[in-house]
């Protein structure tokens, strides 16, 4: 099918190749080019090969390149149409390359084989996979391409009971348990598998892993992220505007955690129509430009470039000989145009006063006093219909049921968690929600790891909850690995269905994939941070988050000086670092995602040189003496 272009546009795309693209690397949790410098990735996903006159050639990749798009997204159905077609998807890696468009090569799970009994599980196809990703990354590096990303599972899920809560932890009321499911389970095993053969073909590869529940249930790979094989790993989101806004909490908190990408996203509801929410659409955009807890730039790409017929689909049904864009497709054309828009604004301390924190006494959270800036920067509270009694105005449940006379004007949720004695009662966050978070400016004397506990009612609920410092992951288990980042809330007695909700008292958190560790909250440094307070599912309240004083680790006590530690170069070139420390000290290196790739001392005011041959990236240096606790991020190229 032929197609009009502009002539000038088509003669400047063909004089780039993929080689003008930089290499792309994680900064931590952020998409960088090879230079450091954050990137977001934007443009459309394709639709299944068989829908043909959707991009029947080179020219629908140039259009793309033409309306503001850097990046592509190759939608390989694996089950459905024509099914794998290796050749077809090696056309639109070239074709990416010639329009200079980085390309995500997508693994389209979606359902199951009839007749099988798992729903997405992308076991089902593990063979198929390892020999799809084994050619795949064959032809990339004899191309010496460096513009591919690898999405391995688009999307794994399980059709059953609990979709409303993508999350398969806490408690299941409707049958009296907790509630075991295993995606997550299926994704790690089916890594075990495919991740080993990108790497030996693409060492340096970027790749998308799929997440539960079509994508949205990120409090997994929080919970127990994938941290073998080398590879840079980030995590997939997907998302649609007309009926998914509920879920969008979960980027936002994410954020802080983990390397996002939102590989597929729509203005339609799931289902490809119901009409365009522009609003929500808007909403997603905000997130994604750094508007979020973690302040992450995050990619994305729109479902889909396709004339199908459907609301999502970039052209009118019948009209993409004339290039007709639909609504959505005008809409897409227009926020690409508008380049790098970036948001980069911070909370603030409550009346411009951090809560104060000495180190030597328990400290109590005020959960009443967190940062002013509103809704996504200063906290994320969803309010929705059949949830919040507020809606659909901007009040705080508390506030609007006349029970507290606490900051009326915003949507966090207060309330006394004894209203009979108000005098002697802390000030809870009540109506959580799935990927409400809370952030809060706090000033802490002394650097180190600090135990907490939780002041929790009686009623069984999901109750999934993170700590961010500083926009990104605050706990430490007693050893100082930073790999698990979620744990339940306990119940303050024995549990009950649908009441306790005013039996409070003080509970120790538990990860449910590490039930024999002990969690801490660490802060680096002295001085004011910014602590955040995530929920990864409904929660049934919070009344105050207790942060006990260690002086057995010397940062509560005010005669003793903070450790002077010294690490150099830094940037440091395959992990050849200096260190240093004014007193004798035990040293160790975790990389981010928790593994000790280093353990030793140092002696007092002497330079310990190491030669430690690390892969290039962000890693985290622990040096722990008299003084206390120092933390010092190492960047490694």
């Amino acid at each position: 099918m032929k197609k009009l272009f502009a002539t000038v546009a088509m003669a400047l795309s063909f004089c780039f190749s993929a080689n003008a693209l930089q290499d792309l690397k994680l900064v931590g949790n952020q998409l960088c080019t090879a230079d450091g410098k954050p990137i977001q990735l934007r443009g459309w996903s394709t639709h299944g090969s068989w829908f043909k006159s959707c991009y029947d050639d080179e020219q629908d990749f140039a259009k793309q390149k033409e309306k503001g798009a850097n990046m592509a997204r190759i939608a390989m159905y694996i089950n459905e149409g024509e099914g794998i077609n290796e050749n077809w998807v090696k056309s639109c890696i070239d074709f990416c390359a010639n329009q200079n468009l980085y390309c995500i090569v997508d693994w389209h799970v979606l359902r199951d084989r009839e007749g099988d009994g798992s729903k997405g599980n992308p076991m089902d196809m593990k063979d198929q996979a390892v020999s799809f990703f084994k050619n795949i990354t064959s032809y990339v590096s004899s191309k010496n391409y460096n513009h591919v990303i690898y999405e391995i599972c688009n999307e794994p899920n399980y059709n059953g009971e609990g979709d409303v809560y993508p999350l398969g932890i806490g408690y299941d009321k409707k049958n009296n348990n907790r509630r075991t499911q295993g995606v997550w389970s299926w994704i790690k095993e089916y890594s075990t598998y495919v991740l080993p053969v990108i790497k030996q073909g693409d060492p340096d590869a970027i790749v998308l892993v799929g997440t539960p529940q079509w994508d949205q249930g990120l409090v997994f790979p929080m919970m127990d992220p994938i941290n073998e094989y080398g590879l840079q790993v980030m995590y997939s989101f997907h998302y649609y505007a007309a009926d998914q806004e509920r879920y969008l909490g979960f980027l936002s908190g994410a954020s802080a955690f983990l390397p996002l990408f939102v590989s597929e996203w729509g203005l339609s509801s799931h289902t490809g129509d119901s009409g365009c929410d522009t609003k929500s659409a808007d909403h997603l955009l905000e997130v994604c430009s750094g508007k979020n807890l973690g302040g992450q730039i995050i990619s994305w790409a729109n479902w889909s470039w396709a004339d199908k017929g459907e609301t999502s689909g970039t052209f009118t049904g019948g009209g993409y000989s004339n290039m007709s864009f639909s609504e959505a497709g005008r809409y897409i054309c227009s926020k690409l145009a508008e380049g790098d828009k970036f948001y980069s604004g911070k909370s603030k301390a409550y009346q411009g006063e951090a809560q104060e924190f000495n180190g030597t006494e328990d400290f109590f959270l005020a959960l009443e006093k967190f940062d002013e800036g509103g809704h996504g920067v200063a906290y994320y509270d969803y309010e929705d219909a059949n949830w919040h009694p507020c809606y659909p105005s901007q009040c705080n449940a508390g506030y609007k049921e006349g029970k507290i006379d606490k900051r009326g004007d915003e949507r966090v949720d207060l309330g006394y968690c004894n209203d009979k004695d108000k005098e002697n009662s802390f000030i809870n966050l009540g109506y959580i929600a799935q990927g409400e978070w809370v952030q809060y400016t706090v000033n802490v004397k002394y650097a180190g790891d600090y135990e907490f506990e939780t002041y929790t009612t009686d009623a069984l609920d999901y109750n999934a909850m993170a700590i961010a410092v500083d926009g990104e992951n605050g706990m430490v288990d007693q050893d100082g690995n930073e790999i698990n980042r979620v744990v339940e809330l306990q119940t303050s007695g024995s549990g009950q269905i649908d009441a306790g909700y005013n039996d409070w008292g003080w509970t120790t958190p538990v990860c449910p994939v590490a039930k024999d560790k002990k969690f801490r909250i660490r802060f680096k440094t002295p001085g004011e941070h910014k602590l955040a307070v995530v929920f990864m599912a409904s929660t049934s309240g919070l009344g105050s988050l207790k942060i006990k004083g260690q002086p057995d680790l010397g940062t509560g006590v005010e005669d003793i000086e903070q450790a002077v530690v010294k690490v150099w170069p830094n940037p440091s070139v395959d992990g050849v670092v200096n260190i240093s420390a004014d007193a004798d000290a035990e040293v160790n290196i975790y990389s981010m995602d928790g593994t000790t790739v280093y353990t030793g001392s140092v002696v007092a005011n002497e330079a310990a040189q190491l030669n430690l041959n690390l892969a290039a990236g962000v890693y985290s240096v622990s040096v722990k003496s008299e003084k206390g606790i120092s933390v010092e991020k190492l960047i490694v190229k």
